[in-house]
């Protein structure tokens, strides 16, 4: 305990030992706080760019995270957690592989698939449905946070006609630039399975999904006629896509047990929809793994505030004996430190889209 007091004393007070200058304000220990925030910014850059992308940790880690973040804006505003589905997984990864197979990044594709022709092809049978898509962020906790600040994906989010939610992630390229496409979807099963129907007049509401014919199989075309319930104009000025959530209209909505009961345990399993498995929260290492911007951002915060704390104690402890240098040197890493959090912030958002 002696020698904590003493490293303190040394590192943090001034007072004639260390000629009033705290050693962690002197121009080598700086020098050293410079290398390490430089060799923690390379990796962070050169992590989030090149090596995360091509880890396969990287995208289950981001999909544990992402459920955690849905899940804790829900317990926020007083709704119970949805359940993830294996089906609606299945969904979420068609859905991305769709996407970096083709170069696209929108609900409906450029071949006319909408969103919902993924729910058949899984076999999930749904009274209530809904996209959530983000493209090229580095952060788990970016994505929720911007689903979030919108207000139709907020209201996917936190909407009480879902029970279900299936997240994916992949890799792949958009405009000639590496990227992760993300998919969210959500869903509240039938209490039976559905004969989609065809008709001329779904024309209107989505696009007919074409034939899709894969090395191995042909898939006969199938128009579903669901209700949309959410519509949102895109961001993308060039795009005439939408934002979608929708009902199912050959479901009745009285057939369904009331969500927010233990009885939807048995709503799901009458569906044939019973895949559900229990949600793990994410760990430390994890949570770390998910959202590399924020922990490096932590990182200088941590540095920020131990700078500051010493130029305060610096300053007042012998406040008649100060050294403009040893004060600028805390402000210089204290700027700096804040420059590269300003700077994780607008490359991590740089390119970043929701639809």
């Amino acid at each position: 305990m002696n020698r904590i007091k003493q490293a303190f004393k040394k590192y943090f007070i001034p007072h004639e030992g260390n000629d009033h200058k705290p050693h962690i304000l002197r121009p080598r220990t700086v020098a050293f706080v410079f290398m390490v925030a430089i060799v923690a910014e390379s990796a962070f850059l050169i992590g989030t760019k090149y090596v995360l992308p091509q880890s396969k940790l990287f995208g289950i880690v981001e999909v544990n995270a992402l459920v955690d973040g849905t899940n804790q804006n829900r317990v926020t505003n007083g709704l119970p957690d949805l359940q993830m589905n294996s089906l609606l997984q299945v969904v979420a990864q068609d859905k991305v592989n769709d996407m970096v197979a083709k170069g696209y990044f929108a609900h409906t594709s450029p071949q006319g698939i909408a969103p919902w022709y993924w729910f058949q092809q899984a076999g999930y049978n749904y009274l209530y449905a809904g996209e959530n898509l983000a493209m090229n962020f580095t952060d788990s906790q970016d994505v929720t946070t911007a689903w979030m600040n919108s207000p139709e994906h907020r209201a996917n989010i936190l909407s009480t006609q879902f029970t279900q939610v299936g997240i994916a992630t992949a890799q792949g390229t958009y405009d000639g630039k590496p990227v992760i496409y993300v998919a969210e979807e959500f869903g509240t099963p039938a209490p039976a399975p559905l004969a989609f129907v065809n008709t001329a007049s779904a024309a209107s509401v989505v696009a007919t999904a074409p034939a899709v014919t894969p090395a191995s199989k042909t898939v006969t075309p199938v128009v579903s006629v669901p209700t949309v319930i959410v519509i949102q104009s895109s961001s993308d000025a060039n795009s005439q896509q939408t934002f979608v959530a929708v009902k199912n209209t050959g479901v009745q909505e009285s057939q369904v047990m009331p969500t927010a009961t233990p009885a939807r345990a048995s709503t799901v399993a009458a569906s044939g929809n019973s895949n559900t498995a229990s949600i793990v929260q994410s760990n430390i290492i994890q949570l770390a793994f998910s959202n590399p911007k924020a922990m490096t951002d932590d990182f200088y915060f941590i540095i920020m505030i131990i700078f500051a704390a010493a130029l305060i104690l610096n300053i007042f402890i012998k406040i008649r004996v100060q050294y403009s240098q040893v004060i600028a040197s805390g402000l210089l890493v204290i700027v700096v430190a804040g420059l590269f959090v300003m700077l994780n912030q607008n490359i991590g958002l740089l390119h970043a889209t929701i639809l």
